[in-house]
């Protein structure tokens, strides 16, 4: 390990870190895989896609919070859905310039066949968690997380979005 083995105290916890990581990326990897899958969508949209059969029709606002992901994020994949015929944009009945998003009957297939997608599941750990616990996982990732240029929004987990940095 480099320059960490002079650390041989921290050595257990360091590879605890990195397992823990390497068996959430699994997870996320494996929700993304299309032979698991079985329906030819991405991780991103079929957190979407559950998010509305959980909560019903949002806006991109909403979804982005329920997501735990920018908004501009959530809009790729809504749009990308829309493509598809899987999602319904429509005015708000309460207000007319916002417009919410609800599955197809199409949509409500794909999410009513396919599982939990691990997103999902982070999010419900999280919610375990207490929020001093939260606040202190997330001071420390975001100081081993790489550096970022600028105020770039994370994308969501495996979206192959608009090409932009070097996430998968």
């Amino acid at each position: 390990m480099g320059s960490h083995t002079n650390l041989p105290d921290q050595e257990p916890d360091v590879r605890r870190v990195l397992d823990a990581l390497r068996w959430i990326v699994r997870e996320l990897r494996l929700s993304q895989s299309p032979d698991l899958q079985g329906t030819g969508l991405s991780a991103a949209q079929l957190f979407v896609l559950h998010t509305l059969k959980e909560h019903g029709a949002l806006s991109v606002g909403e979804l982005a919070e329920r997501t735990a992901t920018d908004p501009s994020s959530v809009s790729v994949v809504v749009r990308k859905l829309h493509d598809k015929g899987m999602v319904a944009k429509k005015p708000s009945p309460e207000d007319h310039r916002r417009m919410k998003v609800s599955l197809t009957a199409a949509g409500a297939r794909v999410a009513g066949k396919s599982p939990v997608p691990f997103q999902q599941v982070l999010l419900g750990r999280m919610a375990q968690l207490a929020p001093d616990q939260l606040r202190t996982l997330a001071d420390l990732l975001e100081r081993v997380a790489p550096p970022r240029e600028g105020p770039q929004p994370a994308p969501m987990f495996f979206d192959e979005g608009s090409g932009e940095g070097g996430n998968p």
